[in-house]
């Protein structure tokens, strides 16, 4: 049926994550909303995994905003049992480096575990499933959700934007929001995109999702030293040239859902553009790798492959007359590191802290997004820097051993930075916390804002780039940047940045927590310390209130709570989710086979 009213305060294209969580936003102040959705939920996408620093920010936004249903999404416990349990867990992120023709060496891997309940674990989030759950949650907000709505038109005019559906039904609204990601409309009809995409980063993928597919710690066994199981979290598998995602819904004990979602990033200076079908190219890749090709026996895939070619665009601002766009409407780097999401909701965060007064006031300056324009745009930019260079070091593991910590380094600052708020916000309730989040000294993409942490990136930046152009080793590169990061003042010593035989730079157990917080409170520089420190009394109570609250759903589910604060290992990966006791395994000689109840 189509709603009688056909003016609103704000429209948002797209009922995404991002879309639906600022439409909820918005209307949870009385502001009216029309959120429109092409297709009809559920549909599926990708961008299924989060990181430490997202998770944090998804409960600042539902405090400061006052949208609980928001902070759900940042903690996997909370999202497997008020959401989905479609959804899996993310422990770690973990890296493993792969050599065309030989089994993958265990002293080759890399692991930065994720943080603990409550503040984690970080989730895989089963996309069709949460999408329809938040584009619902906006509705009982206020919020107007037409599905299978497709705009056709959209005019610019001095005091309004004015829609044309295909339909002919014509929709105006004070201010418009683009969340149409790639194939925009609004970046089409206003010309918004660089022809040729500023990133350095080129590369292309193939996906789908996979069944069948065993954790992958059950073909890479020895003594690799990661402390967290390799199918608990989003495992990359690395090679010259690429990356392969393996991102599983079924990895916890209270799994419903067998699938893992498969993906492979290209870098086109290497793998040139697509040539055969995605399955094809997708078996010969794995068959160059003997772990990998041997980890996929038996697995199926069982959606339709998805392949592309060049994945980049970019556009030089998000901003316009009476409209913004959200980060994947504008610019796209790679699903490296996962950080996609980060963007997201330091964007959303932006555009609400502008949108409500530019509401009140009548007042759509395209100034008043110029924090969110810049934020956004040198998060992508610095995100690209790190990406790029990680696709370089992929030649050698040497060199990616020392260039991953980069990522490491502006993960981890970036998540206790925003860690440290949320729970000085907690222990004291002081609402001047929730709106410093938009203080530019306090937001950015993986320390984006942190100019210490960007000048040394772009100094071991340039020792790649040196590999690259022929000028020096790999070897001599990775002991400079070694040397660079060892000697950085606000990097706890323990953590190993400059080790190369230190693949794992923390945990992030209740111990370790506390220990973090220790160093920067007493030996790191005065600002730093600022920055990261936070009450231990609240972190210590918050952690152990997740244990107790766990007590409702039984001594097991407490148990594994308890264990998650204090552990990063377990052994989940041998037990079968008993929502999943009838699904086969698809392995070698096994089709057909009942299961017996273990992997």
């Amino acid at each position: 049926m189509i709603p009688d009213r056909t003016s609103y305060d704000v429209v948002i294209l797209g009922s995404g994550i991002g879309g639906s969580m600022l439409a909820s936003i918005l209307a949870r102040r009385g502001v009216s909303v029309l959120l429109v959705e092409e297709l009809v939920h559920p549909r599926f996408t990708i961008g299924e995994s989060l990181i430490p620093e997202t998770g944090v920010r998804f409960q600042l936004l539902a405090a400061k905003y006052d949208v609980p249903e928001i902070a759900w999404l940042g903690s996997f416990y909370e999202l497997r049992d008020r959401v989905s349990s479609n959804c899996g867990t993310k422990r770690a992120f973990s890296f493993v480096y792969h050599r065309e023709g030989e089994a993958a060496r265990p002293a080759e891997s890399n692991q930065l575990p994720t943080l603990t309940p409550p503040y984690g674990p970080d989730s895989h989030m089963f996309r069709q499933d949460v999408d329809a759950w938040l584009a619902t949650v906006s509705t009982r907000y206020g919020v107007t959700l037409r599905q299978g709505l497709r705009i056709q038109d959209i005019a610019f005019e001095p005091d309004q934007v004015r829609l044309t559906a295909a339909s002919g039904e014509q929709i105006t609204t004070r201010f418009l929001v683009d969340g149409g990601g790639m194939r925009s409309l609004v970046a089409s009809k206003l010309g918004l995109r660089d022809a040729t995409p500023r990133f350095r980063t080129d590369t292309r993928t193939l996906y789908t999702h996979f069944a069948g597919l065993r954790p992958f710690d059950h073909v890479f066994t020895g003594d690799h030293g990661l402390p967290s199981p390799l199918g608990q979290g989003t495992m990359h598998n690395v090679f010259h040239g690429g990356w392969m995602w393996l991102i599983p819904f079924n990895n916890h004990r209270d799994a419903t859902n067998p699938l893992v979602s498969v993906g492979v990033m290209l870098d086109r200076r290497r793998f040139g553009d697509p040539k055969g079908s995605p399955e094809d190219e997708f078996k010969a890749i794995i068959a160059r790798f003997p772990t990998v090709a041997r980890h996929f026996e038996g697995a199926v895939p069982v959606r339709p492959w998805v392949a592309s070619g060049r994945l980049q665009y970019s556009s030089p601002t998000l901003v316009a007359h009476r409209m913004v766009q959200l980060p994947h409407a504008a610019a796209f780097v790679d699903p490296l590191y996962s950080s996609g999401l980060s963007v997201l909701t330091v964007a959303i965060d932006l555009i609400a802290d502008a949108l409500f007064p530019a509401l009140a006031e009548d007042n759509f300056d395209v100034e008043r997004f110029a924090l969110m324009d810049k934020v956004v745009n040198e998060g992508f930019d610095h995100y690209d820097r790190i990406v790029s260079r990680s696709f370089d070091a992929f030649a050698d593991y040497d060199l990616w051993n020392a260039w991953n910590r980069n990522w490491v380094m502006g993960n981890y600052l970036g998540t206790f930075g925003a860690l440290s708020t949320l729970i000085r916000y907690q222990s004291t309730g002081d609402r001047a916390l929730l709106k410093a989040t938009t203080d530019p000294q306090n937001i950015g993409v993986l320390s984006s804002h942190l100019p210490e942490v960007r000048a040394a990136m772009d100094e071991n930046a340039q020792a790649v780039d040196a590999v690259t152009r022929g000028e020096l080793t790999p070897a001599d590169a990775a002991a400079q940047i070694f040397a660079r990061l060892g000697a950085l003042p606000f990097l706890p010593p323990y953590m190993g940045f400059g080790r190369a035989d230190q693949r794992v730079q923390a945990t992030f157990t209740l111990q370790a927590g506390v220990r973090h917080v220790l160093w920067y409170r007493h030996r790191a520089p005065a600002a730093w310390a600022a920055r990261n420190d936070l009450p231990l009394l609240t972190y210590a109570s918050q952690v152990l209130g997740a244990a107790g609250r766990a007590t409702s759903d039984g001594l097991r589910r407490t148990a594994l709570v308890i264990r998650d604060v204090l552990s990063a290992g377990n052994s989940d990966a041998d037990h079968r989710p008993p929502a999943l006791s009838g699904v086969r395994r698809g392995l070698p000689g096994e089709q057909g086979e009942a299961d017996d109840g273990a992997w």
